[in-house]
């Protein structure tokens, strides 16, 4: 039965993924990809990887998911259905044929196949004794934590993490560079009247903060980490800029780019380093392997809350 329930999950976030990309509304796409994003979510819990669910939930359906859905007021367009060809038979019928209906259906099925198939590849060879999960167990005491989802995710393949705060950034210079930097500064915004606001504001901001910092420490122990206490403190940030405070862009110009680039910076700083010393890329010396993952999900969640506050506050009006 289990194996079943992992192949469906795994079926079903595949098909999500295509049915988001080709659907022929915006509106359905959204609501697509809210489904697609709780998928991935139940996909990690099914991992035993908590932690990784919760930003997936968060960030993937929560965030973004809202952004979308802001934007369906200014992008209501719909695809349109004009991609139509005529053939003229013997008889003089026309007969027409829909292509935006054909494609989408040759490519999903192409895609569903060809993910069957490089999955039955890969449950063909996995090894004796599960594979990497008892490798990586005996390593547990050199990666500097306890939990062996940060030690995959912060030591083993650190790399891939750095990518992931890199995509971030990347995704908000693409919005400055779409829409001009300059126009992050909304000027005229004024504090909020609304007293239920105010007082959300108020009572939320220090559970936020305190939650979110304590997801980043037991990250190191159980579910948690960078990302988790990044949307806490995210969610400051949005908080503050719904009540009529928007204080990232009353930040001096230097800080907020130290804030948003501090993450990434610290973290390929710290794995060129090591590679001068003979090591490899983002390997850390055991003996100081939990101090510096530490730092290094503190300056990360710094950063990815930072791009998140700015991410919402320039997409939304």
């Amino acid at each position: 039965m289990d194996i079943l329930i992992d192949i469906l999950l795994a079926l079903l976030s595949v098909y999500l993924a295509f049915r988001c990309m080709l659907a022929p509304k915006l509106s359905k796409a959204v609501f697509v990809f809210f489904a697609f994003g709780l998928t991935l979510a139940l996909a990690w819990i099914r991992l035993g990887a908590v932690d990784v669910a919760i930003a997936e939930a968060a960030i993937a359906s929560g965030f973004m998911g809202v952004l979308l859905l802001d934007s369906l007021r200014d992008f209501s367009l719909t695809f349109s259905k004009n991609h139509n060809v005529i053939e003229v038979k013997p008889n003089n019928s026309v007969e027409v044929k829909n292509r935006s209906e054909l494609f989408p259906k040759i490519g999903l099925g192409i895609g569903l196949l060809l993910f069957l198939l490089i999955s039955l590849e890969a449950v063909w060879n996995i090894p004796e004794g599960g594979g990497l999960t008892a490798l990586a167990g005996s390593k547990i005491s050199e990666s500097g934590v306890e939990h062996p989802v940060t030690a995959v995710l912060l030591n083993y393949r650190a790399y891939d993490t750095w990518l992931e705060i890199g995509v971030i950034l990347m995704g908000l210079l693409a919005i400055f560079a779409a829409g001009g930097i300059k126009q992050y500064r909304k000027a005229g915004i004024t504090p909020s009247q609304d007293p239920i606001l105010r007082q959300a504001i108020l009572i939320f901001i220090p559970v936020l903060f305190l939650f979110g910092a304590f997801l980043l420490y037991f990250g190191k122990m159980g579910p948690g980490g960078a990302f988790q206490a990044a949307v806490m403190w995210g969610a400051i940030g949005i908080l503050l800029h719904l009540g009529g405070w928007p204080v990232f862009t009353e930040i001096p110009r230097r800080l907020r780019l130290l804030m948003l680039t501090a993450g990434l910076g610290f973290f390929l700083f710290l794995g060129l380093i090591f590679m001068t010393t003979g090591g490899a890329l983002f390997e850390y010396p055991p003996a100081y392997a939990g101090l510096l993952i530490l730092m290094i999900e503190t300056f990360g969640a710094v950063s990815i809350a930072a791009a998140l506050t700015a991410i919402f506050a320039f997409l939304t009006k």
